[in-house]
């Protein structure tokens, strides 16, 4: 079982608990009922890129576009390491 890790989407001032179900960050949002932009769902568009405030992502794919500043992320192909906060 994988460790629940909380996931708090600051903005939109709802919180989630990732536990492994969800493919991506992006498939918890919508689980919560966050509407968010997205495109292409692989790492290649960057339309759901987004601001990490606090904690440690993982891509699941070594293929992804690397947004440039280290607290940007692509929440459709990234999974949290630790409790996170990102700025949706």
């Amino acid at each position: 079982m994988t460790e629940q890790l909380t996931v708090e989407f600051r903005r939109s001032g709802v919180t989630g608990t990732w536990d492994g179900s969800h493919d991506n960050l992006l498939e918890l949002a919508e689980s919560l009922d966050l509407v968010l932009a997205y495109s292409c769902r692989s790492g290649i568009c960057t339309t759901c890129q987004c601001r990490k405030i606090e904690g440690d992502i993982e891509y699941s794919d070594d293929g992804v576009y690397q947004p440039d500043a280290p607290d940007e992320i692509l929440i459709c192909c990234s999974v949290p390491k630790t409790a996170l906060v990102l700025d949706i």
